[in-house]
Formats: C-alpha cells, sequence, structure tokens
C-alpha cells in the first residue's frame, strides 16, 4: 500500500499536497494524470453595490519520471469566470472562458535524499516556465519564471510533513505590463489512515467497525495545509498599477481517498486567514478543489 501510495504521489515520498502546486515524487519511468477542478469565490463591495466573481478553474498535469530522481510536469488550466454585478435591485451577469497559460516544470529530488526504517527526509529542487498559451482575457501575455525547493519528511509510515516555496519572476508583455512577481509558501501535515486487515479482530467486531475496515481498506491520507502567497503590484512602462498585489494566507483541510493502489479521489477546502490585498480589490471567499489522480 505504501509503495502504492509513494507512486501516486505528487506532493512527497508518501502523501501528496492538495493546494501547493509543486512537489511531484514519481518512480521512473512511471506517468501520474491529475485531474482536478478548483471553485474559488471572491466579492468586491462598493457604495453602489457590490462585485461577486465566481472562477471555476478545471486543469490536467501530467508527470513523467524521465530519469532516477527527474520528472518532468506539464500542466494546462482552462477558466471559466462568472461575473455578477448587483446594483440596487438589479444583477447583472456576466461568463467568459477559455484556455490559461500553459505550465512545464522540471523538479530534481537529488538536492539531498536520505531513507530510515518507517520514514525518509528530501529535498528537492524544481525550475519551471509559464507560457503565454492562453487566450487573451487569461493570459499575461508573459513568460514566468519560477524556482523553488521542496522539504519532505516522512516518520513512522503514518506522518508526513511538505514544505515548499517557489519564487516567479514575471516579466512585461508586449504592452509592457507585467503582473507582479509572486512569492508562494505552503506547509502540510498528513495522516495516514488504513484499516487493520485483521481478519479474526475483524468477526468479533461490530458493523461500525467492520464497515470502517471496508471502507479504508485501501488507505487515506488526511491533510491540513497553510497556503500562502505574496503577490508584488503590477507595473505597467515601469509604474505601479495601484489595486493590485497584496498577501494572502489559508487553512486547508482535506482528504485523499484511495479507491485502488493506483488511483484516488481528493478534496480540500482553503479557508481564508489573511487577505491583505493592496487598495480595493474582490476579497477571496470560499474556495473548493476536487481532483483525482492515477498512476500508470
Amino acid at each position: 500500500m505504501l509503495i502504492g501510495g509513494m507512486g501516486l504521489s505528487s506532493a512527497d515520498g508518501r502523501a501528496q499536497t492538495i493546494v501547493a502546486p509543486s512537489a511531484r515524487t514519481l518512480f521512473n519511468r512511471a506517468t501520474l494524470i491529475r485531474s482536478s477542478v478548483e471553485i474559488r469565490h471572491s466579492s468586491l463591495r462598493m457604495e453602489e453595490g457590490s462585485v461577486g466573481v465566481t472562477q471555476y478553474v478545471p486543469a490536467v498535469t501530467v508527470v513523467y519520471g524521465f530519469s532516477p530522481g527527474w520528472m518532468v510536469i506539464l500542466a494546462q488550466p482552462y477558466a471559466i469566470v462568472d461575473v455578477t454585478h448587483r446594483m440596487g435591485g438589479e444583477a447583472e451577469r456576466e461568463r467568459v472562458s477559455g484556455l490559461a497559460d500553459a505550465r512545464v516544470f522540471v523538479q530534481y529530488d537529488g538536492l539531498y535524499s536520505r531513507n530510515a526504517p518507517g520514514g525518509m527526509t528530501r529535498l528537492s529542487g524544481v525550475f519551471g516556465l509559464q507560457v503565454p498559451t492562453g487566450a487573451d482575457r487569461f493570459s499575461t501575455g508573459a513568460v514566468e519564471y519560477t524556482g523553488g525547493m521542496i522539504f519532505q519528511k516522512a516518520v513512522r509510515l503514518k506522518y508526513v510533513f511538505s514544505g515548499d516555496f517557489e519564487y516567479t519572476h514575471a516579466t512585461k508583455n508586449r504592452g509592457g505590463l507585467s503582473v507582479g512577481d509572486r512569492l508562494r509558501f505552503d506547509a502540510a501535515l498528513s495522516r495516514f489512515v488504513i484499516s487493520s486487515n485483521n481478519v479474526a479482530a475483524g468477526a468479533r467486531a461490530g458493523w461500525p467497525r467492520r464497515a470502517l475496515d471496508r471502507l479504508f481498506r485501501h488507505g487515506a491520507y488526511l491533510v491540513v495545509e497553510m497556503n500562502g502567497t505574496w503577490q508584488a503590484r503590477a507595473r505597467r512602462q515601469g509604474k505601479e498599477v495601484p489595486d493590485t498585489g497584496g498577501t494572502t494566507l489559508s487553512v486547508s483541510p482535506g482528504i485523499q481517498y484511495f479507491l485502488s493502489d493506483r488511483f484516488l479521489v481528493e478534496f480540500s477546502a482553503p479557508i481564508p486567514v489573511v487577505r491583505a490585498l493592496n487598495g480595493r480589490q474582490p476579497e477571496p471567499g470560499s474556495t473548493f478543489l476536487l481532483g483525482f489522480r492515477f498512476l500508470f
């Protein structure tokens, strides 16, 4: 079971962060497919009314371990945005959709690695590009460069800690606009839960225990993440753009449930705890992420 968990992992050796974007670990010559949809709600109150924004961001990610300790990650998101303007007793709704910019990452797990009975410690590096392949409404129109590091620690085959940070440098597009550099930092603690598979004990147990043993016969990870982002102000022709950038921090409880050794479903519900945005911007509200991962 743990081998299956390690193979499916796109966050660390034995567990996976759900919201954090980095830290995939695979066997050599293995391929991981991740499909997910993120739903984000935000709102902005004004004297004359309010604006509500709902974003649906489905994405497909392919991870391939092309050499021991090396993997390449390709991600293609799609965006659907609903904007509702409320003024007085009236509401006006607009929906736009299209491809977002594609992302390509390379990760190396060999910066530091140490295995121990029932656990491991690993330090990885990651470098990536976001290229302006999306529709005009959902593309920055410029290349973004990302570099970062990932730390992973597993203890007693049950507890896993994963922490990472990534810094993204945003270049200017043809119109002289830069969306601003970004620093992302994540920390996740995971607890592995699996049924005991003790036949004799199961026969004597009541139906609630038997139901739990059956429910968790392939195992599950209970995950709590802390996800933070600092975004610099956008700049146009060298001048700062007001009402852009800021800092956000969320606590994200979630679960990853194994339907088999090679297939899992996952769910997370980030809860914003810090919303220190510059100027007047839509404040993030509820967010939900649902997806699955398949290893072959």
